[in-house]
């Protein structure tokens, strides 16, 4: 444990008056967590404002009180340490690394930003550094491992807060992992919530950088800004790792000091992907021709960044890497097939951005043998409205039947987003539905499909719940749409 002394100094506050017996047991911005002995920071956030809360927060056992600068000082108990900071999550960043004993200084720590296949590219660097050895943490929205097996990660957040991250850390730590692979997302790397701050990182990997999260960055450039502050927290002899499929490069090398190394596939290092649709997908780079099992050419790329990546973190050659491309596992809710005897191909994929999209319907189409096409999806509530209308175009260009339903409405609503999605959609040829019940819509999916058709569920992918105003129901896509198959299926033999 830590005294509060000393997790001050952490963040520039040096207050001598501060007993320096006084312990702390935890750090915390949820008022309903504090306990005896807590620092409880109060942050303004979206719905509600932590300042409300620091009675409670005292209450319940805060001794020290830590808010942003331009709050004015509240009447407290004599014995309640109060403070702001200009940069209040920077602080509890820090602090919070401070508390763990800054664990990130005793791991080699990879980050894994862009816009689409964070999740799927940590995957793969991590099964590439287990497969050589190396006990490995890994955090990303899909999946987690502490150093002591992989779980499906906790977190609602693909990059969660500062407290629950450094506490990950430290138990990566103490379960003996060298290495974490971070999936590290727009929000995270904003100085407006700085999740990742005080972590330098030993490798960044940037996958193709496309607009999203608008709706909080305001603009591309904002948004790609906040992922080169990954670059920015390398090490002073990291490196980054790209490729030419990123459009964003860039501003990514600029923000590179003279000791650090950048490896841009396609340009530094020439390669070429072949399609092979179901049966994987071919790539030709240093000299080899590796037969994948990954269905996109976009998840083979991702896959070639990870090899490129652990090759330099092992100091190995890289072409003695490659072959495990061949061994790479599938990633949960990512391209996923779901096995039927309906003759129809169930894919299950997280895809929620105009990027993704172009990507699965062209996949879908080229692959669908004259099938028609038929999609289940929505878009979530009050994040990037920008982007549902070019979705909802190019769903429309491919497909014959589109079920629009719910992902996460929140307080917006479905049909405010239907009617985004639907504002482009202009093929008389595509028939438009709306169900707003997602397992009623993946039933009817599923019942008008004939043999030969292609499904596909996009938007929820591995994730657990579906948010609708003030509460979270629980979902599973996959279970779901193996259910409706099943249920088809048995529908069809008792004809």
């Amino acid at each position: 444990m830590k005294t509060l002394r000393t997790l001050l100094s952490a963040i520039g506050i040096n207050d001598t008056s501060v007993p320096d017996t006084l312990i702390i047991e935890q750090i915390c911005q949820h008022s309903q967590l504090c306990k005896p002995q807590s620092v409880f920071f109060a942050f303004k956030g979206l719905r509600a404002d932590g300042r409300h809360y620091i009675n409670d927060a005292i209450e319940n056992g805060a001794v020290c009180i830590i808010a942003e600068e331009t709050t004015s000082r509240p009447r407290l108990p004599v014995t309640v340490h109060y403070y702001t900071a200009k940069h209040p999550h920077t602080a509890f960043a820090l602090m919070c690394s401070a508390f763990y004993d800054y664990p990130q200084q005793k791991l080699s720590i990879i980050g894994i930003s862009g816009t689409d296949g964070k999740s799927t590219t940590s995957d793969y660097l991590y099964q590439i550094l287990q497969n050589q050895g190396i006990r490995t943490g890994l955090l990303t929205t899909v999946n987690m491992d502490d150093g002591s097996g992989k779980v499906d990660s906790p977190f609602r957040q693909s990059t969660p807060e500062a407290d629950q991250l450094q506490e990950f850390l430290f138990r990566c730590t103490q379960n003996g992992a060298t290495h974490v692979v971070l999936e590290c997302t727009s929000h995270a790397l904003s100085k407006t919530f700085d999740r990742l701050g005080g972590i330098e990182f030993s490798a960044a990997i940037i996958t193709k950088v496309t607009s999203e999260h608008l709706e909080f960055h305001h603009s591309l450039d904002e948004y790609t800004n906040a992922k080169v502050n990954l670059v920015r927290a390398l090490k002073e002899d990291g490196i980054m790792i790209t490729s030419t499929d990123n459009p964003r490069i860039g501003a990514f090398s600029e923000a590179l000091s003279p000791t650090q190394q950048a490896i841009i596939l396609g340009l530094d290092v020439p390669m070429r992907i072949e399609f092979m649709g179901y049966q994987g997908v071919v790539v030709e780079i240093l000299g080899k021709r590796i037969h994948t099992p990954l269905l996109l050419p976009s998840l083979a790329t991702n896959s070639l960044l990870a090899v490129f990546c652990a090759a330099r973190l092992l100091h190995k050659p890289t072409e003695d890497l490659l072959p495990l491309i061949e061994l790479i596992e599938p990633v949960k809710g990512r391209m996923q097939l779901i096995e039927n005897s309906l003759g129809v191909r169930a894919i299950i994929d997280f895809a929620h951005t105009e990027d993704a999209y172009e990507g699965i319907f062209f996949f879908a189409k080229r692959t669908s043998e004259g099938g028609d096409l038929i999609a289940v999806f929505g878009s979530a509530g009050e994040r990037d409205t920008i982007k549902r209308s070019p979705m909802g175009k190019i769903a429309n260009r491919y497909c014959s039947t589109i079920i629009l339903t719910e992902e996460d409405p929140r307080y917006e609503g479905n049909q405010v987003i239907f009617s985004d999605l639907r504002f482009l959609m202009h093929n008389p040829a595509c028939t438009v539905l709306e169900i707003e019940n997602r397992r009623e819509a993946i039933n009817k999916a599923v019942s008008l499909a004939q043999s030969g058709d292609t499904l596909l569920f996009l938007g929820k992918g591995h994730e657990r719940t579906i948010e609708k105003e003030s509460e979270k129901i629980p979902w599973d896509e996959i279970t779901e749409v193996k259910n409706a198959l099943r249920a088809e299926e048995q529908r069809k033999q008792c004809r």
